[in-house]
């Protein structure tokens, strides 16, 4: 159910098709967060520009960013939908890489329309900026 639920309110922005389980995007611009050896996190690194295919196929539970360094993720759950104060909506799924470790992944579509992706790691963060394809 929670994978109908995203897949419905995200090709509702995109403007795909229902038919159509596979979303394809377009980073336009990167920026990293990291942990020092004490676990603060440092602040975001400026945007760095890119042009970055991400795919999102949700009949496979599968995320591949294509990269310098291409990074296929699996998709174990998907949670709700949630709405922050400031109008955007954020849905995480939770994910396993390609070395078997653990992380989320968010996709935050804030009130402008802007959308992120996140990747969450416990000592590292990425942010793109993507646009549908």
């Amino acid at each position: 159910m929670k994978k109908l639920l995203f897949l419905c309110s995200f090709l509702m922005l995109c403007g795909t098709s229902f038919a159509d389980e596979i979303i394809k995007m377009q980073a336009t611009s990167l920026a990293v967060k990291t942990t020092d050896d004490y676990g603060y996190w440092s602040d975001w690194s400026d945007w760095e520009d890119c042009s970055v295919l991400v795919v999102i196929n949700v009949t496979n539970d599968r995320v591949n960013i294509y990269s310098q360094t291409p990074q296929e993720y699996d998709i174990y759950d998907y949670s709700d939908e949630e709405m922050d104060d400031q109008g955007g909506t954020t849905t995480t799924f939770h994910c396993i890489d390609d070395d078997g470790v653990r992380c989320d992944m968010r996709i935050r579509i804030q009130a402008d329309g802007q959308i992120q992706l996140y990747i969450d790691y416990s000592n590292l963060m990425f942010v793109y900026n993507v646009e549908p394809k």
